[in-house]
């Protein structure tokens, strides 16, 4: 079962904000992922009030879990959502995420290297999902 957790999705939607046109896509691309698999449409997540309880998750993520964020756990994410949950997670040091922030047009633009690709993977183990 699949719960929605607004506060991570306000987190992600105030990088909307951003002066970086990449970080802001990021970011929506994000938060429609969060809502779409959460079983929630846009309009159920703008309705006056939602509902406190856990939502039913769809069939396939009920079997497999919900990973971190409430993303299934029948695909690695891509390095850009693995950078953002990174950089969203209270548990990672604020020197790791002043680290990341000069890797973040880079990570975006889809351009780090196979151990810079090892690297996040290893901070999202560490820091998210761990």
């Amino acid at each position: 079962m699949s719960t929605f957790n607004r506060a991570t999705l306000v987190k992600v939607l105030e990088i909307l904000d951003s002066s970086h046109a990449g970080e802001a896509l990021a970011a929506a691309k994000l938060a429609s992922a969060m809502v779409r698999e959460a079983g929630l449409t846009w309009n159920d997540v703008l309705a006056p009030e939602i509902r406190g309880q856990a939502l039913p998750a769809p069939a396939a993520t009920r079997e497999i879990g919900a990973g971190p964020f409430g993303y299934r756990r029948d695909r690695e994410l891509s390095p850009h959502e693995q950078f953002f949950m990174v950089l969203l997670s209270p548990r990672t040091p604020s020197e790791i995420k002043r680290k990341l922030r000069g890797l973040e047009a880079r990570v975006l633009d889809g351009e780090i290297t196979p151990q810079e690709t090892q690297d996040l993977k290893f901070m999202y183990q560490s820091f998210v999902v761990g």
